[in-house]
């Protein structure tokens, strides 16, 4: 069995995703609102900090995504390319 036709292969994704998501967000927040209270900034300052946040956790997901595309993709190619081989060796028999 391939590494990627794992049955958890889908969990570890979703997760990885989910952690992807929260994470950042959680972190901006928690991180802004701690530096707001301890330099007794403006209240202002915490929507750069959930824009950050949203910033990061799309950037970070999207290049995950993208990985994880064009590493099913590279997949499909290789089973295509064995498919077409063997139609070419019926008509090769002539």
């Amino acid at each position: 069995m391939d590494k990627k036709d794992h049955p958890l292969r889908v969990y570890a994704v979703v997760g990885q995703i989910g952690f992807l998501v929260i994470v950042p967000l959680l972190v901006f927040i928690w991180g802004g609102s701690a530096l707001i209270d301890a330099l007794g900034l403006p209240k202002q300052l915490m929507i750069v900090c959930v824009l950050l946040g949203l910033l990061t956790m799309v950037s970070g997901t999207a290049n995950y995504l993208m990985k994880v595309v064009k590493m099913y993709a590279k997949d499909d190619e290789e089973k295509l390319a064995v498919h077409r081989r063997r139609d070419n060796d019926y008509y090769d028999d002539k």
